[in-house]
């Protein structure tokens, strides 16, 4: 089986698997737990956009690989093709890696500022896990299993610049604006501490965008380009 084949089907397995995990996290977890039936929903938590921009990513290396394996080389694949490689290495990876870390970081430090025991029989540590741990494991395979060709550090930076923005944004007008914080931890720290923990949330994911590139240089180094591979098939 060409590696080729082997990472479509680990793209549309990966597919049904985030839309079962945020199918079955809507049904029987979100409107059971009080501070997702505020303003802004469960959209007030990075994890949950974590998860949309699995859903995305993997949808769009399915629409590629249907397109790209068809036999037709158009200017639509290319297109798709490009979009997938600078989504997974400006936003995917990066965002799973920042969640994936600071959610078990503070898990580590406190459990209660991020995953208090009176909500763990409505959100159960099996749906914990496959939200914040086994995402990381699958990016990771996604880069050992298929070479993606790495984004300008300009290009690819705005996009995670942009993303990260919009979040830090929203969390400041839910914080401010609607009196919901979405970590309480983040209500007690003050002034200069609050810029401090921003600045250093900031630098630490700039770490994981470069961390994140040397993940897929390093397990795409042996491969061939994808452009190369595709041309392949006629």
């Amino acid at each position: 089986m060409s590696s080729q084949v082997l990472a479509t089907i680990f793209h549309f397995v990966a597919f049904a698997y985030y839309c079962y995990v945020y199918a079955y996290y809507k049904m029987e977890v979100d409107l059971k737990l009080p501070h997702h039936n505020s303003f802004g929903g469960d959209l007030k938590f990075l994890t949950v956009w974590c998860t949309l921009f699995q859903i995305l990513y993997f949808f769009v290396c399915c629409v590629t690989d249907l397109i790209l394996t068809s036999g037709s080389r158009t200017r639509i694949g290319q297109t798709f093709l490009g979009l997938r490689d600078w989504f997974y290495c400006s936003v995917a990876f990066p965002i799973t890696l920042l969640v994936g870390l600071m959610y078990w970081g503070i898990y580590a430090i406190d459990r209660e500022l991020i995953y208090p025991v009176r909500i763990q029989d409505v959100y159960p540590m099996w749906l914990s896990h496959c939200m914040h741990t086994y995402i990381v494991f699958i990016m990771l395979l996604e880069a050992y299993l298929l070479k993606h060709k790495q984004p300008s550090r300009k290009s690819g930076m705005l996009g995670l610049l942009v993303v990260g923005l919009s979040y830090l944004l929203w969390m400041l007008y839910l914080g401010f604006v609607k009196d919901l914080w979405v970590y309480p931890f983040l209500q007690e720290l003050e002034g200069i501490y609050f810029v401090i923990f921003v600045l250093a949330t900031a630098s630490f994911l700039a770490a994981l965008y470069f961390a994140a590139e040397r993940c897929n240089l390093v397990f795409g180094k042996n491969k061939p380009d994808p452009d190369l591979m595709y041309s392949k098939i006629d």
